[in-house]
């Protein structure tokens, strides 16, 4: 018998619809944008979802293409268009696949494509047919009933901050097993219309108990991976919102509704009673705190300037509350392309005076003259070995510390989140040792100096990831709909009333 040949796929991209970064298409190169040996050079021996798909493959694996940009605004269409290219040249090219593990963010946007995975999807099934395909997403995904639709099976992160990458990809690799071995599987989906912070959605609150609380009804119902999205707030698309996902055998499909209606109710329920509520003080009263603070260092989360969500990166309104309070000790990380190159063409130890941040909109702060002595150059890059894409090579671009006065600041060229130590470290700056640290980012911060922390203040300052998401303008509302099988024939065309027990989401703005 024919050892199956399995591809493996990756098109990753969490798009933030009010950024005005966009996902040009340098901004792949620099991230990642391979196809054939070269993916599997990139990901073999890392705790990528991709490298849980080749680990749990082995020689099965047919490496085809990646591709992925750190979050940021939408792609252009001609980018899409060229991505598209790319997967369709590759999966030409790779010969005979009787399953596809498909990597996928299900947040990804384009421009004039609110559901780039379904197209995405689409185009991969114009050329492989009706194979077996499992798609991992991760827990900020927005789903669309199309994209369950166009897969078999879904599988989520079950954590934030996300350390179980790998673990998906391993799980998405059983599922294809599964089907391989002439088990139909199929995905029940059902959307709740709520927009909630990435702060209400750490998987050790309220979130992770909706979780459980629908793992422990999974065996009995037939469910072979449970799972629930918090979605990602910060685009303007009706698929916006929670969703929860079952992965059954097809003959357990209707226990797996049920299941899957019950869980969403529960989600309805935990947010009208205000689960998912946040509230937190402003940049002046937090920097107040933290320069009061005896137990350091003390962690200042610019939630609104989450990298990591789509955001410039470039927001000034902590910045200038440290610099103007004479703060000591303080480390903020700013991403900044004019300043690091005047820093690197300057050299070693000059004096600059610089205009620092605020370029790329006028979300977070303006720019803010300052003057600094270059501490250190580095080229910026670095290999993680912490929990988040453990093993993996990241590239912030030339990269500068600057010291103004007892504030250091780490100017970096690309945006790159503080998901690593090494963000800092590679800098020759120690986490363990500042008094003060800001963090552009929402929760994922804690996989890179989360243990350094003795003081954490979640800061409500403005930005293209408030901590209200419905202060943001919207065109669509949020589409809720009861739980539906889509590959089990239900058109996904007809339009989905949502259930009795979704109205208590009624009243949500």
């Amino acid at each position: 018998m024919t050892e199956p040949r399995v591809g493996v796929v990756s098109v990753w991209h969490e798009t933030n619809g009010y950024s005005r970064r966009l996902a040009a298409l340098d901004a792949w190169r620099d991230y990642e944008l391979a196809d054939g040996d070269a993916v599997a050079e990139a990901h073999r021996g890392t705790r990528s979802v991709v490298g849980g798909f080749l680990d749990g493959l082995g020689e099965r694996a047919v490496p085809v293409f990646a591709a992925g940009a750190w979050p940021s605004g939408p792609a252009p269409a001609e980018v899409f268009d060229a991505l598209l290219d790319g997967l369709t040249a590759a999966l030409s090219s790779a010969g005979r696949l009787d399953a596809i593990a498909l990597n996928l963010h299900g947040a990804m946007v384009v421009d004039g494509t609110d559901d780039a995975e379904s197209a995405i999807v689409e185009r991969i099934r114009s050329i492989v047919g009706d194979v077996p395909i499992a798609a991992v997403l991760d827990l900020h995904g927005n789903p669309s009933v199309e994209l369950a639709a166009a897969v078999d099976a879904i599988v989520g992160y079950r954590t934030y901050p996300h350390v179980d990458m790998w673990e998906c990809g391993r799980t998405a690799v059983e599922l294809i097993d599964r089907m391989l071995a002439g088990e139909r599987v199929v995905t029940t989906i059902a959307k709740l219309p709520l927009l909630t912070a990435p702060l209400a959605q750490a998987t050790d609150g309220p979130l992770g108990d909706a979780l459980a609380a629908f793992e422990a009804t999974a065996s009995d119902a037939g469910i072979l991976r449970a799972s629930v999205f918090a979605g990602f707030a910060y685009q303007d698309v009706a698929r916006a919102g929670f969703s929860v996902v079952a992965v059954s055998r097809a003959d357990d499909a209707v226990a797996a509704r049920a299941a899957t209606d019950a869980a969403a109710a529960d989600l309805a329920r935990r947010h009208a009673a205000g689960a998912f509520e946040i509230v937190r003080p402003t940049p002046a009263d937090a920097v107040a705190t933290a320069l009061a603070a005896d137990e350091v260092p003390v962690v200042l989360v610019d939630v609104a300037d989450n990298i990591g969500a789509g955001s410039a990166g470039d927001g000034t309104v902590l910045l200038a509350e440290l610099l103007a309070a004479d703060a000591t000790g303080a480390v903020v990380a700013i991403a900044d392309r004019e300043v690091a190159a005047l820093a690197h063409e300057a050299g070693h130890g000059a004096e600059l005076d610089v205009r620092i941040g605020g370029k790329v909109d006028d979300l977070h702060g303006p720019a803010l003259d300052v003057r600094g002595r270059v501490a250190r150059l580095t080229d910026g890059r670095y290999t993680t070995t912490g929990s988040w894409a453990t093993g993996q090579s990241f590239d912030m671009g030339p990269t500068a510390v600057l010291e103004a006065g007892g504030v250091t600041i780490v100017v970096t060229t690309h945006a790159t989140p503080p998901f690593h130590r090494e963000h800092l470290t590679s800098a020759g700056v120690d986490p363990a040792a500042a008094r003060i640290l800001v963090a552009k980012s929402a929760v994922a911060w804690r996989s890179a100096y989360g243990d350094d922390a003795r003081t954490v203040i979640e800061v409500d300052a403005p930005g293209a990831c408030p901590i209200d998401p419905w202060s943001l303008p919207r065109r669509t509302r949020p589409a809720g709909t009861p739980a539906v099988t889509p590959r089990l024939g239900r058109p996904t065309s007809t339009p989905l009333t949502p259930a009795p027990d979704l109205d208590l989401l009624e009243g949500s703005r």
